[in-house]
């Protein structure tokens, strides 16, 4: 899978479960004919939670992707070699927080992204690990030029 700024989208079946702050639940499929979904602008400022469950045979993959309109924040969760990895930058360098292994089982996997402050945690089915960010400012981008949040993909530019 290339990075987001390529704008490649992804092939294959993917489900997804996700709540975004208020959102209600719900369910929906990616697939070649609807490669990705494009959600309301996620504002985590310092403290916020972003809530999905997936299940995929694929090992690798975008899950979701959000920026702050193209300055340098963003959050890029994908399935790389199985494993769950969010990689993000709050304005200090990106840096990456790995979980999990044999995530393309076909099973449901809950997974949680939790900001607070300079911390930014990374959870799966209960397995979490944590990183603290470099720099003098932690909050995500602004409201106003924040992107969609996307799942399964990215529209090409």
């Amino acid at each position: 899978m290339s990075s987001p700024d390529f704008g490649v989208t992804m092939y294959y079946l993917l489900f997804c479960l996700i709540s975004l702050s208020l959102q209600s639940n719900f369910a929906f499929v990616l697939d070649k004919q609807n490669p990705y979904s494009q959600f309301r602008k996620w504002y985590a400022g310092l403290n916020g939670t972003l809530e999905l469950e997936f299940k995929t045979d694929e090992p690798n993959g975008l899950l979701l992707y959000t920026d702050d309109g193209g300055t340098y924040d963003f959050f890029e969760l994908k399935l790389v070699n199985s494993a769950l990895r969010l990689r993000y930058n709050l304005g200090g360098g990106a840096q990456i927080i790995t979980v999990g292994n044999n995530l393309n089982d076909g099973h449901w996997h809950k997974v949680q992204v939790a900001r607070r402050d300079e911390h930014t945690s990374l959870s799966v089915d209960g397995v979490t690990q944590s990183k603290t960010s470099r720099g003098k400012e932690f909050a995500f981008g602004k409201f106003i030029t924040n992107s969609d949040v996307f799942i399964g993909g990215i529209p090409a530019s």
